[in-house]
This record gives C-alpha cells, sequence and structure tokens, in this order.
C-alpha cells in the first residue's frame, strides 16, 4: 500500500510531516517558496523551489502568484516524482505558502492530473496570530469549494499537544490504517486494499483512531475518535464510511452504537483479530463548528487592529510649520541700489 499513495508536502509545517513519511518508505515531493526551508530536507528525494520565491511571511495572495508563475512547472514536478493515482498535498491552514498554495494545488491536480487528492491540513491554535486564523478560515473555505476530492484529515494545533508530536501521532494513525491489508488475515473477516482506497478517497473530513488490544471497547474507540488530534466534528450526523479492524472477535466493536454517535453509514468494513483497534471514518463533515471558533477568533480583535492601522496611517501633521508667519515683514524698496545710484549722477 505504501506504493500506491503519495505526498506532496507545501510549506515549510507540510515539510515537517513529509519528512515523517518519506522515513516510512513513501513518496513525497516537497515544494516551497523558500529556499532556506527547503534545506531543513537534506535527505530528501523530491524537492522543488518555486522560481522567485523568497517565502511568503504569511501572504496566501504572494504564495497563489508564485503558483501562476509555476504552475506548469509543478505539474511536471507532480506528474513526474509521484506517480501515485492517490496523493495527499500537506498544508498549514495558516500560514503563507501552504495556506494559499494547498487549496488550488489540490483542485487543479484533481482536475488536470488525473489523481484522486486528499487533503492534510493544520488548524491553529488559539495563541496563534490574528493573521494566522484568517489565513485558516480562507484556506478551508477554499477547501470546501472543491467540488471533488478525496478525504480531508483536520490536524488541530488546538488539542493540547505540542505540534511535533501531533505530527508524530498523524504520520503513525495514517500509516497504520493504510497497511491493515498487509496484517495478518483473519476468518472472520478483513479489510483489503479496494477498501482502504474508498474511503481515502471519498470528500469530507476523516479521522483515525488507534486503541491498544487492552483497552478495547465500543466507549473507548468513540472516545478517541472524540479526544483525538483532529478538529472536533460538526454537530451535524453525516459519515459516509466506517472502517474498523478490531482487535477481538465480532462483538467487541458494537457499529450500531458507533452509528447512533456519528451517523448512519453508507458502507462499514470491517477485520477482526488485530493486535490493536484502528479505526477511520470518512465522508464527514468539514469542521464547520470549528471554523467558526477560529472566524471568532479572528474577528474579536478586529477593533482594535484597525484602530491601529489608522494611527498608522493617520497624519496629524497635516498643517505646515511657519515660526516666523507672524512676524511682520519689512517693505520691499521700490527699485534696487543701482537704480538708486544713478540718481545721484
Amino acid at each position: 500500500m505504501k506504493r500506491e499513495i503519495g505526498f506532496v508536502a507545501i510549506g515549510q509545517a507540510g515539510g515537517n510531516i513529509g519528512k515523517l513519511f518519506e522515513k516510512m518508505g513513501y513518496t513525497v515531493l516537497y515544494i516551497n517558496t523558500s529556499e532556506e526551508d527547503l534545506k531543513t530536507l537534506p535527505d530528501a528525494a523530491h524537492k522543488f523551489h518555486l522560481d522567485g520565491g523568497e517565502g511568503c511571511n504569511k501572504d496566501r495572495a504572494k504564495a497563489k502568484k508564485l503558483l501562476a508563475h509555476n504552475i506548469e512547472k509543478v505539474l511536471e514536478q507532480v506528474l513526474g516524482k509521484v506517480p501515485q493515482k492517490l496523493i495527499f498535498t500537506i498544508f498549514s491552514a495558516g500560514g503563507g505558502t501552504g495556506s494559499g498554495i494547498g487549496p488550488m494545488l489540490t483542485d487543479i491536480l484533481q482536475q488536470e492530473a488525473g489523481k484522486t487528492v486528499g487533503a492534510i491540513t493544520i488548524l491553529p491554535d488559539e495563541k496563534e496570530s490574528v493573521k494566522a486564523h484568517v489565513n485558516a478560515w480562507d484556506c478551508v473555505r477554499e477547501l470546501a469549494d472543491i467540488s471533488e476530492m478525496g478525504a480531508s484529515f483536520f490536524i488541530d494545533n488546538n488539542s493540547g499537544k505540542g505540534k511535533i508530536k501531533l505530527n508524530e501521532i498523524f504520520a503513525g494513525l495514517l500509516n497504520d490504517f493504510v497497511c491493515i491489508p498487509e496484517k495478518k488475515a483473519s476468518a472472520l473477516g478483513n479489510i483489503d486494499r479496494a477498501e482502504i482506497k474508498e474511503v481515502l478517497s471519498t470528500k469530507g473530513a476523516a479521522i483515525i483512531s488507534r486503541t491498544s488490544k487492552q483497552d478495547t471497547t465500543t466507549a473507548r474507540v468513540i472516545e478517541y475518535l472524540r479526544k483525538g488530534i483532529f478538529a472536533d466534528l460538526d454537530e451535524e450526523k453525516a459519515v459516509k464510511y466506517m472502517a474498523v479492524l478490531a482487535a477481538g472477535g465480532q462483538a467487541v466493536i458494537n457499529m450500531q452504537t458507533l452509528q447512533a454517535e456519528f451517523g448512519t453509514a453508507y458502507d462499514i468494513f470491517q477485520g477482526f483479530e488485530a493486535e490493536q483497534t484502528i479505526c477511520c471514518l470518512s465522508g464527514l463533515r468539514f469542521p464547520f463548528s470549528r471554523m467558526e471558533k477560529i472566524k471568532e477568533r479572528a474577528m474579536e480583535n478586529q477593533g482594535d487592529i484597525i484602530k491601529s492601522l489608522n494611527a498608522v496611517n493617520m497624519n496629524p501633521m497635516s498643517e505646515g510649520l511657519d515660526l516666523f508667519a507672524s512676524v511682520k515683514k519689512p517693505e520691499k524698496k521700490k527699485g534696487n541700489s543701482r537704480d538708486l545710484l544713478k540718481q545721484f549722477l
């Protein structure tokens, strides 16, 4: 399965996750507007710097402009370096390079490259700047407008874990799910390659949980899905696929209870007698409730920001300064001194 899924890591945050997948044996192409960021990936097999780029300092418009000037070269790089049919773009929603390029490139690859393209994006925590929250809102809004794409994973920096730890947990979760068909087969039922691809190829949000064999219960699986590293699910229940590899027999996970919690699935894929329980839900609603909180965070300081900008742009020194405006000026003599001298001739 590792040979059938590729990644396009955009920006520094995308690169940090991408290098974890590359170490696991996946194909990864790193794209960045900053040569300095690419230099932090000395062991990367495939890197591409956008011509004219010097970084985007959280400016999404600048990133889009650079993509526009480099799009044919980017497509050439992706088609040449990432041959897999199913790929994921990886990027931060709150930054500049990844946030600006991520949604647009995801759409273009889906439409023009003949690939199924999903997205892995990172949402900012509440302590990050207002600009990061504005960028995240615009980025996810653009992702939601893409009519056809694969699954979207929303890693939430507000989940209480460090960013590096979040990256490691996510890479481990997705790898465990992708590699399910390679695990020991069970006579009770298995999840095959086609089912893994189907789960990851459907539009909507996706989440993954992992539970130890000793800790596996339906309630604990629900808890881990609800309180994991991903953005909180939207309140409206909606799910297309449920894939559950259970550490135990057919009765260990109650699928009716799982559906009562998350919604009625269009299809369910199950495997049994595993070393740990791995559950993936896909075709979920985007985390719109979480995005509303991001919007509120961006807007709560709107008044102060506008006041600051006005204070910088306003010029209180609009009038000129003339210290001698009230001093009476002497009357100008009629004629000059040479003319007066002529009177004495």
